[in-house]
């Protein structure tokens, strides 16, 4: 559907209302052209949280401001208003809605979904198939799919601008591993228009499928959020699945009660027995006034459950790691696989002009002339396939700060970054923007923080963490990421008995274990280390490095390690750039660095790591 067909097609829905509309106070005009407004961008950007700014309605509870707010703003004199609560549309807050609707507009009102052009529900979408005459207004509780994941509002509009859905993809690898079967009913997360994700709250998934690509307009209002969001007529509306666990609705062990039916949303209605949800379609069913076959043939009956399509998740059938063959990248252009030049960092006014008066010899980082901190500068460096080099100092000496922008965590004051793997060494990494590169973090760099709650869920499971990285680069079979996971948590000795359980539960230096599994998971062309074994007990970290030396012997990747410990980086690397008040102060091989320093401040580190 194109943008000016989709505006057109809301166009012609809203032009029954004219300025003639009664009005008892409920929503002022100003209001409804706000949300009308809201509705065209929603319509325009499908499954998009457009805000509105709107009162709360003095409505009763259950009756969904946000849905009423809606309705009263799209609806006319020429239409006709249906409203249902929780598939029933007669009962008390269905019928006062659907009469406070039509008092307060003089459309019509009608509890047959074939009469009505108008539908208000919460819950339900009528088992009567919609068509393009039909505006479906629901009531929406909680509008944003990424809440149970993230609880920053400003992070989850990040995840949305960047199509960042990567920790859904983990709820639903979770929700397996607990439960053998996704057990999220309503607000099932959907991919809208191939772009946004969307939660359909409040119904449940039965009538997810309705909605994919449905010849009617779906117009999603939360009144306390103030959020619209729409599905407009025959645009995709995916459930988020694994290639290997079909999406499945839910199931019944029986027929209604009532009419018969076996092709409905059916619920429990005591002693055993099950109804359809929908009372208006289950009446007509009875009184011969509906078109069965239709509506079975629209019926959501192949996405059944089936127990044979479930996988297996139980500890004794976590899939068996499979060992890869090490994976060696074309020979190109450039020997480095990471280049840094002249790169510098001042936090504060000035730039390269606050560099003056700063360094080791003038013994400050803090400039003379704009007071800005001159945390690194002139620092360059390469790194090839299977080295590791080394960045030492000092807590202050820049060494992070220098890693941090390497990452992308901080802009850069000035400098050049190349990756061997980015548009072949010829691209600038620090000219591109902040979604840029950080979706370098997910195939190209690898991380291990220091503090591994930097850069694990430590609610999730050590699989699911993995997971998390793996579905980021675009994995979508939970079988593949299990039996990955499952490999990568061996290699680090990481006992598989423990692939489900939390990483809160494990210790500092198990949890460092699942971190750099987790780094290793896409096979990053770079390996950047943060104090990988600062804050862990000597013997254990003894073992992270024992862990870290084998990996980085056995793997063709580039390293780049940042250490206050002379030890760490003896152990680790092969060359190395000692730091001081953010400058490179001497530099070699890592070995001779150890045996002959020239540099005072270097030989004070030496001694140190000598004692």
């Amino acid at each position: 559907m194109t943008l000016a067909t989709a505006t057109s097609h809301v166009d012609d829905l809203l032009a029954g209302i004219d300025a003639a509309t009664p009005s008892v106070g409920l929503l002022d005009e100003g209001a409804k052209r706000e949300i009308r407004r809201a509705a065209l961008t929603a319509v325009c950007v499908p499954g998009y949280q457009v805000p509105f700014g709107s009162r709360e309605m003095p409505v009763a509870r259950g009756w969904g401001s946000g849905g009423l707010q809606v309705t009263l703003a799209v609806i006319g004199t020429v239409d006709t208003v249906k409203v249902i609560d929780q598939g029933d549309d007669a009962g008390v807050n269905a019928t006062n809605l659907r009469r406070l609707i039509a008092g307060s507009t003089g459309c019509t009102e009608s509890a047959d979904s074939r009469e009505a052009t108008v539908i208000q529900t919460r819950h339900r979408v009528p088992e009567q198939p919609l068509h393009e005459g039909h505006v479906l207004v629901l009531q929406v509780p909680v509008p944003e799919p990424l809440r149970g994941v993230q609880r920053s509002v400003a992070e989850c509009a990040r995840m949305h601008a960047e199509a960042d859905y990567s920790t859904m993809w983990v709820s639903l690898y979770e929700d397996l591993v607990r439960n053998g079967v996704i057990t999220k009913s309503t607000g099932y997360p959907v991919l809208v228009g191939g772009r946004y994700v969307m939660a359909t709250t409040p119904i449940p998934r039965w009538d997810v499928p309705r909605l994919h690509r449905s010849e009617h307009l779906s117009l999603f209002g939360a009144g306390r959020e103030k959020r619209i969001f729409a599905v407009p007529p025959h645009t995709d509306v995916e459930p988020l699945t694994f290639d290997d666990v079909p999406f499945e609705v839910e199931a019944a062990d029986g027929v209604c009660a009532r009419c018969g039916s076996d092709d409905t949303f059916l619920v429990e209605a005591g002693k055993g027995r099950f109804a359809c949800s929908d009372t208006e379609w289950c009446a007509r069913v009875q009184e011969s006034d509906a078109d069965g076959q239709a509506h079975r043939e629209l019926a959501p009956l192949h996405l059944l459950p089936t127990r044979a399509a479930r996988p297996e998740v139980q500890e004794s059938h976590i899939p068996a790691p499979q060992v890869q063959e090490s994976h060696i990248p074309e020979p190109g252009r450039h020997e480095w696989a990471l280049l840094v030049e002249g790169l510098g960092k001042v936090h504060g006014p000035g730039g390269s002009s606050a560099v003056p008066g700063t360094g080791p010899s003038h013994g400050t980082a803090v400039s003379p002339s704009t007071g800005a901190i001159v945390a690194a500068w002139d620092v360059g460096f390469d790194v090839a396939p299977g080295e590791a080099i080394g960045l030492i100092g000092e807590s202050g000496s820049g060494k992070s700060t220098v890693l941090r922008c390497v990452v992308g965590d901080e802009r850069a004051s000035a400098g050049r970054l190349f990756l061997a793997g980015v548009d072949d060494g010829d691209t600038d990494v620090l000219t591109l923007d902040g979604p840029a590169r950080r979706k370098l973090r997910i195939a190209t760099l690898g991380i291990v923080h220091q503090d591994p709650s930097d850069g694990l869920a430590l609610d999730v499971t050590a699989g699911g963490n993995i997971a998390e990285r793996l579905t980021a680069a675009g994995w979508r079979s939970f079988g593949a990421i299990r039996a990955r996971a499952a490999e990568l948590l061996e290699r680090v000795e990481v006992p598989l008995s423990r692939m489900d359980d939390p990483v809160r539960t494990f210790s500092g230096g198990m949890r460092q274990r699942v971190q750099i599994a987790k780094a290793l998971a896409t096979d990053p062309a770079v390996l950047l280390l943060d104090e990988p074994t600062t804050g862990l007990d000597a013997s254990v970290a003894a073992g992270v490095l024992d862990l870290l030396r084998s990996l980085l012997a056995e793997r063709d990747v580039a390293a780049v390690v940042v250490s206050h410990d002379f030890a760490v980086i003896e152990a680790l690397t092969d060359r190395s750039l000692v730091m001081q008040l953010g400058r490179v102060v001497e530099q070699g091989l890592t070995d001779q660095l150890f045996r002959d320093p020239h540099h005072p401040y270097t030989q004070r580190l030496v001694a140190a790591a000598r004692r």
